[in-house]
């Protein structure tokens, strides 16, 4: 079966830019996050420095995540070729609306901790106010439902990565290079 070529990119160099930006972000984020809890609390301990990172980039992620949204709100991926294989296409559509998912749920639930934690939010040496008092429930509740979703977010971007490199190295069909700069 001769697979179909895509001749167009239909994806704007703003569009690639905050993909391949957040990508990056994002593996770096669930990295420091996967090694800081490991961190043995302590006076002499690092773990505050590395928890303070891990907020601090999970705020401007916020922000990256919130442009990225609003940019695919109002340009819409094209479609694929027909020599994708409609099992593939609706895999493609529920794996990028839970990979979305997980952006919008891993800052909110990371947040929501934050804020119920005794610890305060320091951002780049800046300490923000207190505005919730501490609740040891709630920030367990949202601590889990980080960890959760942290999961589940690292299985879905090698799903994500496995798929890319499906279309570039067998499919050939275009689909890789949609993402890749002119």
């Amino acid at each position: 079966m001769v697979s179909e070529k895509i001749n167009k990119n239909p994806y704007s160099n703003l569009a690639i830019i905050l993909h391949w930006l957040l990508a990056c972000l994002l593996v770096f984020q669930l990295c420091v996050g996967v090694f800081m809890v490991d961190i043995p609390k302590g006076p002499d301990s690092s773990r505050a420095l590395w928890f303070n990172m891990h907020k601090s980039i999970g705020i401007i992620l916020s922000f990256i995540i919130i442009v990225r949204l609003a940019w695919r709100l109002k340009n819409p991926p094209s479609s694929l070729p027909v020599s994708v294989p409609k099992w593939q296409k609706f895999g493609s559509i529920m794996s990028h609306f839970l990979l979305y998912l997980c952006m919008i749920v891993m800052p909110i639930s990371g947040l929501v901790g934050s804020f119920f934690s005794k610890y305060p939010i320091v951002f780049f040496g800046f300490k923000f106010p207190r505005v919730l008092d501490p609740d040891e429930l709630l920030k367990a509740l949202a601590s889990d439902i980080h960890q959760c979703f942290a999961i589940i977010f690292i299985f879905l971007i090698i799903l994500h990565i496995i798929a890319a490199l499906k279309h570039l190295l067998f499919d050939c069909d275009g689909v890789f290079d949609r993402m890749m700069f002119k």
